[in-house]
């Protein structure tokens, strides 16, 4: 190459500068593109996580403000926020203390499951009143529609001031009828208490029974009655004698030494599998169990509903609407205010007692034991908070016309 440009003389050289020139101008831009490139790529991934932040932020502050129905600390107790059933779910390696978390956790989900109910047979039953009486949807929605009780307390009141509106055309309303009647779940409240149960260990049973009622196998020296062969000493007959003289067949007797069968009485060693004649209970159920069982059974209780008939003295568009709307509507607002509502109160201010007392009655019971009666007390307050608010929603429709 070299000779071929000293050949060409200065028009070769000239032509060598213009293509190195050309090399390098092509090399400038080459690096200039993959600047840009880098740039916009950077910028691309800077704008999606950008918008990627945008839509996560809702579901963030959703999460981090009211939870769903089980408030914040659901997520922390799967027993609690999912389709689980606690009475099945294991909570703490203490027995006594995972029944109580068991029972409670359990009556704290039906406590939430009932207020939701309650809530949203309110709020329908008031908003379907609402549309039949001509009053605008927006009027009937709740501006904060997180807060306990605020759906049925936004349409409720929105009926109840046409109600008063209408009442005051001199119309007169009456109701007359027979409430909900509802029985306890006593099933749901067997279940519960059969989770309480705490089941006895070995060295509960071996703590516990009587001297001299303990029967097993015995990993040691046996000493007292044999069902197998006595390898050691019998104080009575052996069927069977070793070579040292000792026995090593059945003792009909008292055997001291190894049984390669049930040992019964007294064993110098580990029992295992140890029974106790007669029976060794477990603690009985706790206050709390009894409580929280107790509170669900009337959770999962069965109603029948309400029935009325309504009666006005006048003749008027109005007065026929609403006496229409009443009938259709008012039994199922009945049933959310008294069967589900103010029948209830007594039994969740019972589960939110529970969920104040049993941090210090399980003690360390368990990181997983602890999350959960935190998350199951919080829903609980929120719940009776959903269920008290939605009481007083519904009362200012029923007592209107002399239902509530």
């Amino acid at each position: 190459m070299i000779s071929d440009i000293l050949a060409g003389g200065d028009g070769a050289i000239l032509r060598l500068v213009f293509r190195s020139q050309a090399a390098a101008g092509l090399r400038k831009w080459a690096y200039r593109l993959r600047l840009i490139y880098r740039v916009a790529i950077m910028r691309a991934f800077r704008y999606l996580f950008l918008v990627v932040l945008l839509l996560a932020v809702p579901s963030l502050v959703t999460s981090c403000n009211g939870g769903g129905i089980y408030g914040p600390l659901g997520a922390t107790c799967p027993q609690l926020s999912s389709n689980m059933d606690p009475l099945n779910a294991h909570f703490s390696a203490n027995a006594e203390a995972d029944g109580k978390v068991r029972a409670f956790v359990s009556a704290a989900k039906d406590l939430v499951t009932v207020s939701v109910q309650m809530q949203n047979e309110a709020t329908q039953a008031c908003q379907r009143m609402g549309m039949d009486l001509g009053i605008p949807p927006a009027q009937m929605q709740a501006q904060n529609g997180d807060e306990p009780g605020a759906s049925a307390q936004a349409a409720c009141n929105a009926v109840a001031a046409r109600i008063d509106a209408i009442l005051r055309q001199g119309v007169q309303i009456r109701v007359q009828g027979y409430p909900p009647r509802c029985q306890a779940n006593m099933q749901a409240k067997a279940s519960c208490d059969a989770a309480c149960n705490v089941r006895v260990s070995p060295a509960q049973i071996i703590a516990r029974c009587q001297p001299g009622k303990l029967s097993g196998y015995c990993s040691g020296t046996c000493q007292g009655q044999c069902d197998g062969n006595c390898n050691g000493t019998c104080q009575g007959q052996c069927s069977a004698m070793g070579p040292n003289g000792r026995c090593a067949g059945k003792c009909n007797g008292t055997c001291t030494g190894g049984c390669n069968g049930t040992c019964h009485a007294s064993c110098r060693g580990t029992w295992q599998a140890p029974k106790c004649e007669g029976s060794v209970q477990g603690p009985s159920a706790s206050g709390e169990c009894n409580a929280s069982c107790s509170a669900k059974a009337e959770f999962r209780a069965s109603c029948t509903p309400a029935q009325i008939n309504v009666m006005t003295n006048a003749n008027t568009q109005a007065a026929m609407r609403l006496v229409a709307t009443l009938r259709a509507n008012l039994p199922g607002l009945l049933h959310a205010e008294l069967a589900l509502g103010k029948r209830l109160v007594g039994n969740a201010k019972v589960v939110v007692d529970i969920g104040g007392q049993l941090p210090r009655v399980i003690g360390n019971a368990g990181a997983q034991a602890v999350a959960c009666v935190a998350a199951a007390a919080n829903a609980s307050v929120k719940a009776s908070a959903r269920i008290n608010v939605s009481i007083q929603a519904s009362a200012s429709v029923s007592g209107r016309v002399g239902a509530g």
